[in-house]
């Protein structure tokens, strides 16, 4: 399941880049072009970055020591969550706090980027910034 997620958006990124190669090779006038270098570019470092965060990922697998740190992170902020959650849904009373300062504003940035969403959102950044170079 991993392996065709992981696929889904490498593949992703790959057809983004033929889609930037291809304005590329269609743009009409030096500014088109520069717009597209500049969309290969930023393509290229992502992929590049990603690589990367790949090497980190398969060099540090078999630490458990890792593994413990992740959990305690994603499950303190997973677990404020879902008592929010259940709070605010049924009325429950908790009055769960909020985290202090400045965690309160990491938090949904935190929880994004255990569940890999923060990367879905820099390619949907990474299209709109092509749409907006076609223009």
């Amino acid at each position: 399941m991993w392996a065709a997620i992981v696929k889904w958006l490498t593949s992703s990124l790959v057809g983004q880049l033929t889609e930037a190669y291809k304005a590329k090779l269609a743009a009409q006038n030096d500014e088109q072009r520069l717009v597209a270098e500049a969309a290969i570019k930023q393509l290229e470092a992502e992929m590049q970055a990603r690589a990367g965060a790949k090497e980190i990922r398969l060099a540090t697998a078999g630490f458990w020591e890792m593994r413990v740190i992740a959990a305690v992170i994603a499950g303190c902020f997973a677990l404020h969550l879902l008592l929010v959650t259940l709070d605010t849904c049924f009325s429950l009373g908790w009055r769960v706090a909020a985290f202090p300062a400045p965690f309160d504003q990491w938090e949904g940035t935190i929880l994004l980027s255990f569940f890999g969403v923060q990367v879905a959102g820099q390619g949907i950044t990474a299209i709109a910034s092509a749409i907006r170079g076609r223009k």
